[in-house]
C-alpha cells in the first residue's frame, strides 16, 4: 500500500510537469507585400475604340451619356510556402470621391493597357465590396474575396485583374494611374505560410462564391457590343428570376407577317423631327417604323413617337425605384391611355439596363420589379396596340460578358416582344449576318417570344472603298432577320461619337431602300 500510494504520487507529479512545459503553438507566419499597378487603364461606351491606358488618370461614373469603367491588372509573385491571405486594393482619388464605388473581380487578364477598349473589354464578375475612403481621399477596397485560398504552391507570378465602377449618373471618380507616380494604385497583399488555417474572416466577402485566381486571370476577351463591360452570375447582377420555359403563344394582337424596315435618327442642322423624318423616308424609299429615344420620361403624346405616324419602337428611362414607389403612376397611365390605337407601339422601359445594373445605379431585381408594375398600368389602357418590349444587348449574351440575360427579364407574362441592339464593330470585317442575327433569334424563339432588332449598324470600313462590302452585309442582315421572322429591323442610321453608322454612300442607301420596297 505504501508503495503503490509513493508510484500515485509520482505520476500525478509527472503529468503535472507535463502540462506545465506544453507551449502554445506559435502563430503561423505572415509576410506582406506592396505591389505597384503593372497595367490600368479604362474604357469609355461612346468611344468604343479609344484606348485610353496611356493616360495618367483613370476615369468612372454612370452618366446617361458618358458611361466609364476603370481596370486595373497586378502581378502578384507569391513567396516559396506561402499563399495570399488577404489583399487590399489602394487608390488615390483627385478628390472626395462620389457614393457607390465598387470594386469588382474581373473574368479575364489577358488584357493590356495599350489595347484595353470598351469594345474589347473583358466582363466583370463579381462584386467584391464598397470602399473606405480617408480624410485624403485614398480610396480603399477589400479585394480578398478574388482569390480562393489555396495550399497549392504557385511559382508562376499571377495576373490578379480588379475593375472600379462607379454608380453615380452625375459625379465622376478620377483616380491616379500608374503613369502619375505618386498616388498610384497599390495593391497591398499578405502572405500566410502553407497549411496555416485561413485568418480572414469568410463572412467578410462580399459575393457569394469566389471565382479562383486563375478565373480571374484566364479567357481571351472579344469584342463587345454597343452600349457595356463592361459590365453578373459570378459575373451577372442580381439574382436570376424564375421563369418558366414553354410560356403561352404570343398575343395574336402582335402583327404577323412582313419583317419591318425601319431607322433611327437625329435631327440635324435646325430641322423639326418630321423634317428629319422626311429626309430619312428620301433616303431609302418611306421607312415603315421608327425608333424613338426619349432620355427620361415619355413625351406626352403625340411627341416624336406620335409624330413618326407609323410603327414605332419607342424608349423612355426612369430609376426603377421612381416607378416601384408610385410617384409616375398618375403620368404613365396617362401617357400609356393617350397612345394611338391605329398603329403597333412598341414602348421600351429603359433599354440596355446592363451597364447601369452592373454600376450599381439600380438593382436588376428592382429592374424586373419596375417592368411588373409599368406592365400592369399599361394594360389598364386596354389598348391591344401596346406592346411591352424588353431591348437588351446582343453582347450579354455572348460568354465573355459574364452577364446572363435572364437577369433582365421580368418573365413571359408581362414582356410581349424581346428587342436587341446589334452591331458590327470589328474594324476589319462585316460579321457574318448569320451569327448576329442568328444568336437573337435563336434566344427569342427559345423563349417562345416575337422578336426584332431595335438597333442595328455598322460604319464602312476603311478597306471598303466602294461601299460595296457594307451594302451586301446590309443586305444579308435584312434577309436574315426575314429568314427567323423578326417583326422589324432599324437601322442607327446616325454620327455615334468615334463611329459613323449613317447610311450616306449611293450602295449603302441602294442596299436599304431594296429592303424597305421589298
Amino acid at each position: 500500500m505504501i508503495i503503490a500510494a509513493i508510484v500515485a504520487a509520482c505520476l500525478g507529479a509527472a503529468l503535472i510537469g507535463v502540462a506545465v512545459v506544453v507551449a502554445k503553438e506559435a502563430p503561423p507566419e505572415t509576410t506582406s507585400l506592396r505591389i505597384p499597378v503593372a497595367e490600368d487603364g479604362y474604357v469609355v461606351r461612346e468611344e468604343p475604340d479609344t484606348v485610353f491606358g496611356t493616360r495618367d488618370t483613370l476615369v468612372s461614373v454612370a452618366r446617361p451619356d458618358y458611361y466609364a469603367v476603370s481596370y486595373l491588372k497586378f502581378q502578384v509573385s507569391i513567396p516559396s510556402g506561402f499563399r495570399v491571405s488577404s489583399m487590399s486594393l489602394q487608390l488615390q482619388a483627385d478628390a472626395a470621391p462620389p457614393a457607390g464605388l465598387q470594386a469588382r473581380a474581373v473574368l479575364s487578364s489577358e488584357w493590356t493597357e495599350r489595347e484595353l477598349a470598351y469594345n474589347n473589354r473583358p466582363g466583370l464578375g463579381q462584386v467584391l465590396g464598397g470602399p473606405q475612403v480617408s480624410e485624403k481621399n485614398l480610396v480603399t477596397f477589400d479585394v480578398s474575396g478574388a482569390v480562393t485560398p489555396s495550399d497549392e504552391p504557385s511559382p508562376m507570378p499571377l495576373d490578379v485583374s480588379f475593375a472600379v465602377t462607379n454608380a453615380s449618373d452625375t459625379d465622376s471618380l478620377t483616380l491616379f494611374a500608374g503613369e502619375h507616380g505618386d498616388g498610384a494604385p497599390v495593391l497591398a497583399v499578405t502572405f500566410i505560410e502553407l497549411g496555416a488555417p485561413d485568418t480572414t474572416p469568410q463572412d467578410g466577402r462580399q459575393g457569394g462564391d469566389k471565382p479562383s485566381a486563375s478565373a480571374s486571370a484566364s479567357g481571351t476577351p472579344s469584342p463587345g457590343a454597343s452600349a457595356s463591360v463592361g459590365p453578373s452570375a459570378s459575373a451577372s447582377p442580381g439574382a436570376s428570376p424564375s421563369t418558366s420555359t414553354g410560356n403561352p403563344p404570343p398575343p395574336s394582337t402582335i402583327p404577323a407577317g412582313r419583317t419591318l424596315c425601319g431607322a433611327s435618327f437625329y435631327q440635324e442642322n435646325g430641322e423639326s423631327y418630321v423634317q428629319a423624318l422626311a429626309r430619312e423616308d428620301g433616303y431609302f424609299g418611306g421607312l415603315e417604323a421608327a425608333r424613338v429615344f426619349y432620355p427620361g420620361a415619355p413625351t406626352a403624346w403625340p411627341g416624336n413617337a406620335g409624330k413618326a405616324n407609323r410603327t414605332v419602337i419607342v424608349s423612355f428611362k426612369y430609376n426603377p425605384k421612381e416607378i416601384l414607389n408610385g410617384s409616375r403612376d398618375a403620368y404613365l397611365k396617362d401617357w400609356f391611355a393617350k397612345a394611338p390605337r391605329d398603329r403597333d407601339v412598341y414602348w421600351v422601359y429603359y433599354h440596355e439596363p446592363e451597364d447601369n445594373i452592373e454600376s450599381g445605379v439600380f438593382t436588376a431585381s428592382d429592374y424586373r420589379a419596375a417592368w411588373k408594375r409599368l406592365a400592369g398600368l399599361a394594360d389598364q389602357a386596354n389598348n391591344s396596340k401596346l406592346h411591352a418590349t424588353l431591348v437588351l444587348m446582343d453582347w450579354t449574351l455572348m460568354s465573355q460578358s459574364g452577364r446572363k440575360w435572364r437577369d433582365y427579364y421580368p418573365g413571359g407574362d408581362v414582356i410581349d416582344v424581346l428587342g436587341w441592339d446589334v452591331y458590327n464593330w470589328d474594324k476589319n470585317k462585316y460579321t457574318p449576318a448569320t451569327d448576329l442575327v442568328g444568336r437573337v433569334a435563336s434566344i427569342s424563339k427559345g423563349e417562345g417570344k416575337p422578336w426584332g432588332i431595335a438597333e442595328m449598324g455598322s460604319a464602312k470600313l476603311a478597306s471598303d472603298t466602294t461601299g460595296n462590302t457594307r451594302a451586301a452585309w446590309l443586305t444579308a442582315m435584312a434577309n436574315e432577320t426575314i429568314k427567323n421572322k423578326g417583326l422589324w429591323i432599324t437601322y442607327f442610321d446616325i454620327d455615334w461619337t468615334t463611329h459613323d453608322f449613317r447610311l450616306r454612300d449611293a450602295v449603302s442607301q441602294k442596299a436599304w431602300r431594296a429592303f424597305c420596297d421589298a
